[in-house]
């Protein structure tokens, strides 16, 4: 299975990701990244004639001609630093129509939420001017929608690509040098430039309303991953996804510190996850749902398991370990237990703390 990462610009109009994807080429090639930039399949559609299509078939176009150019791309031989950067995804269709229609294109792409959204290793959502009315959002010739059809846009797109394993959020700022500046910082991070660090923080929380979360820009997703022992030393492999859609990916860390990991992952197929399951030894299996939810610009994943009735955790990832953190107000802490061995999730295969005890 090819490995060349896939990373996503999308959001709401307004949002500058058009003057991203058109930057991040020339930003990429300076850091020694060669970048395959594929462009908004929507614009080639119209060219070729897409005011005789109905909203429907003018998004089913667009899908099947962003497949195309994904697949394109993806058969080429990349070197090792090679990323392929879209303008928009598939997940962008979902915006555009409403469920009855969107199940509907599922069905005729034969594709599934998880296939549309997590085809992507990361998605970057870039907030419309429309969402901050200090700020004076502008109409043109093709960014047609007043404020508050902007504004809707952008929440659609927001909860669509929730769910995503990295998903993050740009949002608006005084200059736009100083979003492009704060989206180049997300993205290295993300491509691990300098280093693939993965620095995270984890919260042993109180059990949360889990209908209320799927109310705000939340999703949740399916998880088993099996912690394996083979011959190049220890990895994990997880199973990820919904509604029977899964990806499959193979990770190795290496711990810098409580908080600091240095991580590799790597896509694999189906067949290729069930060859690793069996070419080393199994050291044990966990399960979970995880609710991955986007909340005031951050995104923080809640993850349920199946032996705890009154806790759980919420974990999220950060640029510098001594980043702030503003949890969810609705969350309700019990501890952070993010230098407590015993809440690893490597840690519950062996051995189960017990619940705490809180009134």
């Amino acid at each position: 299975m090819s490995n060349i990462k896939k990373i996503v610009l999308t959001g709401g109009p307004s949002g500058g990701k058009t003057e991203a994807f058109k930057r991040v080429k020339s930003e990429l090639s300076a850091l020694g990244v060669t970048a395959y930039t594929l462009g908004e399949s929507a614009s080639e559609i119209i060219k070729s004639g897409a005011d005789r299509l109905s909203a429907y078939e003018f998004q089913k176009a667009i899908a099947l001609n962003q497949i195309r150019m994904e697949r394109e791309l993806e058969s080429l031989e990349p070197d090792d630093n090679a990323v392929i950067i879209c303008d928009r995804g598939l997940m962008d269709c979902a915006v555009y129509l409403d469920e009855e229609e969107f199940t509907r294109l599922k069905k005729e792409l034969n594709l599934s939420d998880t296939e549309l959204r997590d085809r992507y290793d990361a998605a970057f959502h870039f907030d419309s001017t429309a969402s901050d009315e200090d700020i004076d959002y502008i109409t043109d010739s093709i960014r047609t929608e007043n404020r508050s059809e902007a504004a809707r846009i952008n929440e659609r797109s927001l909860r669509a690509w929730c769910g995503n394993p990295h998903y993050r959020f740009i949002p608006v700022m005084d200059t736009y040098e100083e979003k492009f500046a704060f989206f180049m910082r997300e993205l290295k991070a993300f491509l691990g430039i300098p280093k693939p660090l993965e620095i995270e923080r984890k919260f042993l929380i109180k059990y949360p309303d889990t209908d209320y979360l799927l109310t705000l820009p939340c999703r949740k997703i399916e998880i088993s991953q099996t912690y394996m022992l083979g011959a190049q030393g220890k990895f994990r492999l997880r199973k990820r996804g919904e509604n029977g859609g899964f990806i499959y990916i193979k990770t190795i860390k290496e711990r810098i510190s409580d908080t600091i990991r240095e991580e590799r992952e790597d896509r694999l197929s189906e067949e290729e996850y069930n060859l690793a399951l069996s070419s080393g030894i199994q050291l044990g299996t966990i399960t979970k749902d995880r609710y991955c939810l986007m909340y005031d610009g951050t995104y923080f994943e809640i993850d349920i398991f199946p032996f705890w009735k009154k806790q759980a955790y919420i974990e999220v990832e950060l640029m510098d370990e001594n980043d702030e953190i503003k949890l969810p107000p609705f969350i309700e802490v019990i501890r952070e237990v993010t230098h407590d061995a015993r809440y690893k999730n490597s840690s519950l295969i062996k051995e189960i703390p017990e619940e705490d005890k809180f009134s």
